[in-house]
């Protein structure tokens, strides 16, 4: 159904779980929707507007919801080390001046909730006020690794979409917060440009996946990451729950 400034919602019960997604139709047809990743993107959330996405990924008790991925057991100083260590290679960047941190903090103060840990639904603020959110709540699935999952939202910015995943929580947890949801959003990142590569591959037998940037952010703070994370880890055998 259409809503205001242009935003086309659907709603999905995934897992006996409902999620409504909404797609900003205006900012993407302002970001652009007839090259590149866009429209690959364009492409993608038609798909997901119009309910002609499969099923299977998201009912079969053989794909794995990337919600309950985390890391092989390690202890507390092993998972300090890892991030330390990401951090120290450039895969992992913690980003304090993010735009997603101001808008969020922004978005709190509007409707006046000084808790800054409000829920989800928050998140529709960035398809109302930020010219760079695109959709929320959109279903990804990938066969090649039997995944499927929601990304709470993507943006366009820097060039490069944003799968972006919102985990709201004490400051003094936060650090501990987002490495546990490393391997979740590392995987809806995987998922998206799988999703995103289909339209290249089929007009130019394209083996490259699309540049994805992963952010996991709150009031606090945001760490972002490539996509191609989730297959490093994958490799290592540090990802648990697949």
């Amino acid at each position: 159904m259409e809503r205001n400034h242009r935003i086309v919602a659907r709603e999905y019960t995934h897992a006996s779980v409902p999620y409504q997604f909404q797609w900003s139709v205006a900012n993407h047809q302002k970001l652009g929707n007839t090259k590149g990743d866009l429209a690959a993107l364009w492409a993608h959330l038609e798909a997901v507007r119009d309910g002609t996405i499969p099923t299977e990924p998201f009912t079969s008790p053989f794909f794995a919801r990337a919600s309950s991925l985390g890391f092989e057991k390690m202890s507390k100083a092993r998972l300090v080390g890892l991030r330390k260590r990401l951090m120290k290679n450039g895969q992992l960047v913690r980003d304090l001046k993010s735009k997603l941190v101001g808008q969020i903090r922004d978005y709190h103060r509007e409707l006046g909730d000084h808790s800054y840990r409000a829920d989800h639904s928050i998140l529709e603020e960035f398809l109302k006020q930020d010219c760079n959110s695109i959709a929320i709540e959109v279903p990804v699935w990938s066969m090649k690794h039997s995944l499927s999952g929601h990304i709470d939202l993507i943006r366009f910015g820097d060039e490069v979409i944003q799968v972006c995943d919102y985990k709201p929580g004490p400051l003094h947890k936060t650090a501990q917060r987002f490495t546990k949801s490393i391997p979740q959003v590392a995987a809806y990142g995987e998922m998206m440009a799988q999703r995103l590569a289909v339209p290249l591959r089929e007009a130019l037998d394209a083996a490259k996946l699309p540049a994805i940037e992963c952010c996991i952010f709150d009031t606090h703070s945001c760490w972002k990451f490539g996509a191609e994370l989730y297959v490093n880890l994958l490799a290592a055998n540090m990802i648990s729950g697949v």
